[in-house]
């Protein structure tokens, strides 16, 4: 997805499964070739039914999410990820 803002608001919800799931943020400029580079020191990691949210920063142009699920063999999540917000920086100059 296109950046719409500095900063990305994204929640996601857990709503069955015996496995665990981890959201990553993935971001590139559109010159960029490859998948781009996972935003690090933010993730969101839920192991069970409810809702979790994260903010991320230090966006490019194109933004993706990476959902990675697991816990063992057999394991499954049902999930749905919820609209992102976007916002911008303040300046307090």
């Amino acid at each position: 997805m296109e950046r719409e803002g500095d900063y990305l608001r994204a929640s996601v919800e857990f709503l069955d499964g015996d496995g665990e799931l981890t959201i990553e943020v993935v971001t590139k400029k559109y010159t960029d070739i490859g998948d781009g580079t996972v935003v690090t020191g933010t993730s969101i990691f839920i192991d069970g039914e409810g809702n979790d949210t994260n903010e991320w920063g230090d966006l490019k142009e194109l933004v993706r999410y990476k959902m990675t699920a697991g816990g063992g063999a057999g394991r499954w999540v049902l999930f749905r990820m919820l609209e992102p917000v976007w916002f911008d920086a303040v300046d307090a100059s």
